[in-house]
């Protein structure tokens, strides 16, 4: 690890699409025209069989048997590399696959209506690129949660945050953000979230994928992930570590401040959020003791097991309505778990009500 890091560590694609193709036919030769015409043809046939690629609702459009017929086709020709969870990066140049529906806003995908089908020699049917990209879709990740695209590993952040399409948001100090913080990220200092009364991302940072870190207990980081998600924007994750993973792994960690940027990546939305507030009259409320020191470690959340069985501990069931018992941490990082399981939270004045995937 170079010194620099320590310093911080130590403080308190056979996818189906059209390859491009060029053609030149002279103006008599009626046999090239036709070779042309077909290869135009082909080529609209090709786009309109991708009609599905950049759907994340894919595989619930797709039968058990597609799916079963897409994970064989996975086993045979992916795993190799990716892994079963679709995580493996022992490979050098290997990009996650868990949690890929969050990146399929990414421009860049489009060239992605699966993984790299050319590497294993073979072409596939339309039929098989969707059922394949169907059941990667639903691959969970190393650590087997619900939805694995609202965390990023520092890994994968690594290889994408340099593209237009990708915000990072530093939500520590300000102070701390000068002396160091990840390259390209823009600083959103608590005292400057906190007078927001309705935060939202600014309009023309609407099309970008989000990515929001702390120090590295999610505690701030959660907050503004959920004031993201319940004013619409889907594309938000948060960084699984923090800036300490980050800077342990000797990732590459910067003071300068970037002038390209805009200043403030969130403002005021005249807009209530899109956060339901479902009613908990007569309903029991079951008392639930939130420590969330016991849901992370030094490489972020603890995986979906071991997450499940500390709230179970802690007086969690399921759907219902939850009081959080007095001492325990703020609910948002509760919040953000519970999606990560699969879980849609709503928080009343004094109570969480639980409620199922919609």
């Amino acid at each position: 690890m170079s010194p620099r890091n320590s310093e911080y560590l130590n403080r308190p694609e056979t996818y189906i699409r059209p390859e491009m193709v060029s053609f030149a036919c002279s103006a008599g030769s009626a046999m090239a025209s036709c070779r042309a015409m077909l290869t135009l043809v082909i080529l609209l046939a090709a786009i309109a069989a991708q009609d599905w690629v950049l759907d994340p609702a894919l595989p619930s459009r797709l039968s058990d048997k597609d799916l079963a017929r897409g994970q064989a086709l996975y086993a045979e020709n992916c795993q190799r590399c990716h892994g079963a969870d679709g995580d493996d990066t022992s490979q050098e140049g290997i990009t996650p696959l868990g949690g890929l529906s969050l990146r399929l806003g990414d421009p860049r995908n489009r060239n992605f209506g699966g993984p790299s089908f050319r590497a294993r020699g073979r072409i596939y049917s339309p039929e098989e690129a969707r059922t394949l990209m169907g059941y990667i879709l639903t691959l969970r990740g190393e650590k087997g949660f619900a939805r694995p695209d609202a965390l990023v590993s520092p890994y994968l952040l690594d290889r994408k945050r340099s593209r237009r399409t990708y915000l990072v948001i530093d939500v520590r100090s300000e102070s701390e953000f000068r002396k160091a913080h990840i390259g390209n990220a823009i600083n959103l200092p608590p005292k400057a979230f906190a007078a927001l009364r309705r935060p939202c991302l600014a309009p023309d940072l609407k099309n970008r994928i989000v990515v929001v870190y702390d120090d590295g207990t999610k505690l701030q980081a959660a907050k503004v992930w959920r004031a993201l998600y319940e004013s619409g924007h889907r594309a938000s994750a948060i960084l699984d570590g923090g800036f300490r993973r980050w800077v342990s792994e000797d990732r590459d960690i910067t003071p300068a401040i970037s002038t390209s940027l805009r200043a403030t990546p969130l403002i005021d939305s005249a807009a209530p959020n899109g956060s339901s507030r479902a009613s908990t009259a007569g309903q029991p409320v079951l008392r639930l003791r939130f420590d969330w020191r016991r849901t992370v470690n030094d490489r972020g959340v603890r995986d979906s097991s071991e997450l499940t069985d500390y709230l179970h501990s802690a007086g969690f069931r399921g759907r219902g309505c939850y009081r959080l018992a007095a001492g325990s941490a703020p609910a948002d990082l509760l919040v953000f778990e519970l999606h990560l399981l699969g879980f849609s939270v709503d928080q009343g004045v004094d109570s969480i009500h639980v409620l199922p995937d919609s």
